[in-house]
């Protein structure tokens, strides 16, 4: 607001924001990594070799998709629909069915891991052990990000693990202007309700919509005329 009084020549307005902090949310907000920084994660994969292939591919269902981990390491090659570029799953938190539609990233790197280096063998899983003998694996190998973060030069923050991927995703999908409602969906939520710990606010522009025009000197323009504190019209709040 204040960056477009000065810009059409209003109001020379310069405030120091730099002291500006809104209160602490109350519930607990699982940190969640910036659209540049899992960019680099992805990029320090090496996707010559098979851990590499295997990794990336859960990574981008991660935060491509916002599977939880859980759901990864149980995603079924049955629940790939491969022409319709989506997945079919059951989750197993509630036990609810879900269609996920995924983007060209990620069923490309699917499609890297299960034709090309995934273990030919009987198991339904697309997630399999890389020696023999093949099995699914028995939980997401969450330590992997933490090598990816640090070869990306991503810092390490207390509580960010390969959930946060889940936050990501959401966040992303609100700060583009999906309604919270069909994130929601997307995540496979109930209600919205179970939204909350999962979406990144930007508090500064936040803090923003919370400034009046107090303090603003408003010479001339549809504001002056309007008789707002600081014109030389009259003297009110701002609405």
């Amino acid at each position: 607001r204040h960056k477009l009084l000065r810009g059409h020549g209003i109001a020379p307005v310069f405030r120091d924001y730099s002291k500006l902090k809104l209160k602490s949310p109350h519930i607990a907000i699982i940190p969640a990594y910036t659209e540049d920084e899992i960019a680099s994660i992805v990029a320090a994969i090496d996707t010559t070799t098979v851990i590499g292939l295997r990794d990336r591919a859960m990574i981008l269902l991660g935060c491509g998709c916002g599977l939880r981990g859980a759901d990864i390491v149980g995603l079924k090659l049955t629940d790939i629909d491969w022409r319709g570029q989506k997945l079919n799953i059951v989750q197993s938190k509630t036990h609810e069915p879900i269609t996920i539609e995924a983007t060209a990233w990620v069923m490309n790197a699917l499609a890297d891991y299960v034709l090309n280096v995934r273990p030919k063998c009987n198991v339904s899983e697309v997630f399999v052990a890389l020696n023999a003998p093949y099995r699914r694996l028995n939980k997401l190998p969450g330590c992997r990000i933490d090598l990816y973060c640090a070869k990306a030069g991503v810092a390490k923050i207390a509580k960010r693990r390969f959930h946060s991927l889940r936050r990501s995703f959401a966040t992303t999908l609100v700060t583009r202007g999906v309604p919270l409602e069909t994130a929601s969906q997307m995540l496979g939520h109930k209600s919205i309700l179970s939204d909350k710990p999962y979406i990144t606010h930007d508090t500064e522009k936040i803090a923003f919509v919370a400034m009046d025009f107090s303090d603003v000197p408003l010479r001339h323009g549809i504001y002056a005329n309007l008789g707002l504190v600081g014109s030389p019209v009259g003297k009110g709040g701002a609405s």
